[in-house]
């Protein structure tokens, strides 16, 4: 699999980045697989306020690793930009070695977090999670910013994804609502999900736990339903140190609000796939079909999956690291889902919420009566029209969007496609894909999806 092939547009693109970068005085560089360069520590001075990346921020330690096959003749790439997150207590040791960036014909950047990353209660945090205006702990947000805006200075100019495990997927998420102001086109999230509440936390603008605007966000969520230490069904969690302000979607809540904030179907398509670590070696793989923009939402439900290996598995046919890339490679193309090779394929199945018997109808432009948010029965149809634009994205306990049961207070009737008839059966699967002997990895050209 390689993501470095460029277009002839691609290279005219890149001709003239690198003239109006041409006042830049470092410029992007190429290193041997397994030694990353160190373009940020913590001994570097701050001479420009406003773009300094370390700050009091200690540790600090970025590092970029750059294939040479990414790199064109005026020292500029629109290879796909990934940062790797490490977990809570974890370090970016291990990166240079395992991440495959060389492979995959992408650039990784490593960046080292301050005891993991400021995603929710921490004990060695000076500020309460709500002061905003807190300048001594970590600001995860303007941290990461200020280094995709290096590293575009640099000469690196593709898009932008975030690869993140536990709390290193807290932070992508948290990356993910406010793409409005970070430039991410994508998250690899594994081994947690979004936050419910609060809606904001920790220090600075960029501390909004879920998405306040329009973006679209390409998500790929991977959890085990065994894991003792976030549970799948979301709730509490002991990270949060007993911190009731704190409370985890469930794992398919989570993916249902990026299918509507991607203006998806929110009833996913189904499919069985082969697991190495899963109980009976089989994972649901969850689509959330028809996504906006070429965006994609996908999620696998690794059963009997743990905290310490659900993130590890192999998938389809695919090692971590495959199932990783290929999701990159979609995003970059607009490309379905590569099919899985399984010994035996699988049909995927339109799996309904609640049996239905017959198609459903088109919708009418009437809400549902019985509708009613899962966390309060208050939350009927009229309540979700006194404030569409955050209410809209709400779910009851059946996954059902209100964009979808309150079409009138939504305005979500006329030619959106979330509100368009869904076909709903148990009894007749769809055609098989079509499931190849080898996996595919062909070359794909520049990025063309902004």
């Amino acid at each position: 699999m390689t993501l470095t092939r460029y277009s002839a547009a691609a290279s005219y693109l890149l001709a003239t980045l690198f003239i109006s970068a041409s006042h830049i005085t470092a410029a992007l560089q190429s290193n041997a697989k397994g030694s990353p360069q160190e373009i940020f520590s913590g001994s570097d001075e701050c001479s420009d306020v406003d773009r300094c990346v370390c700050g009091s921020r200690d540790p600090c330690e970025v590092q970029l690793d750059v294939p040479d096959a990414c790199m064109d003749s005026n020292s500029m790439s629109l290879c796909p930009v990934v940062f790797f997150l490490h977990g809570a207590g974890g370090t970016i040791t291990g990166f240079a070695r395992n991440s495959g960036v060389h492979d995959a014909g992408v650039i990784g950047v490593y960046p080292q977090g301050v005891n993991g990353w400021n995603t929710g209660p921490k004990g060695t945090n000076t500020c309460d999670w709500d002061d905003y205006d807190c300048t001594t702990d970590p600001d995860e947000g303007k941290f990461i910013l200020d280094i995709i805006n290096e590293v575009r200075d640099l000469g690196a100019h593709g898009n932008v994804y975030v690869h993140g495990s536990s709390n290193g997927a807290a932070l992508a998420y948290r990356l993910a609502a406010n793409a409005n102001e970070i430039p991410i086109k994508g998250i690899i999230a594994k081994i947690t999900q979004m936050l419910e509440y609060p809606l904001r936390s920790g220090p600075g603008d960029l501390n909004y736990n879920q998405p306040e605007g329009h973006q679209r966000v390409s998500v790929l969520n991977i959890m085990g339903t065994d894991d003792g230490l976030i549970p799948y069904e979301g709730g509490s969690s002991a990270v949060f140190d007993g911190d009731t302000s704190f409370e985890l979607y469930s794992a398919l809540e989570s993916n249902v609000f990026w299918a509507i904030q991607n203006n998806c179907r929110t009833e996913p398509i189904i499919s069985k796939v082969q697991c190495d670590l899963c109980t009976d070696s089989v994972a649901d793989f969850y689509e959330y079909p028809n996504c906006a923009d070429g965006t994609i939402v996908e999620h696998y439900k690794v059963y009997g999956g743990t905290h310490a290996n659900a993130g590890r598995a192999a998938l389809g046919g695919r090692t971590e690291s495959e199932v990783v890339f290929d999701f990159i490679e979609r995003c970059e193309t607009g490309v379905g889902p590569t099919a899985p090779t399984n010994p035996s394929p699988v049909s995927p199945v339109l799996v309904p919420t609640t049996p239905v018997a017959s198609p459903v109808s088109a919708p009418t432009c009437v809400d549902d009566t019985s509708w009613r948010g899962k966390v309060s029965e208050d939350h009927d149809c009229a309540y979700v029209a006194q404030d569409p634009s955050v209410r809209c994205k709400w779910i009851n306990i059946d996954n059902l969007a209100a964009y979808e049961g309150c079409p009138a207070a939504c305005n979500s009737c006329n030619g959106d496609t979330t509100s368009a008839p869904i076909m709903r059966t148990t009894s007749s699967p769809v055609s098989p894909v079509p499931v190849p002997t080898t996996p595919v990895a062909s070359p794909v050209s520049a990025p063309t999806c902004v």
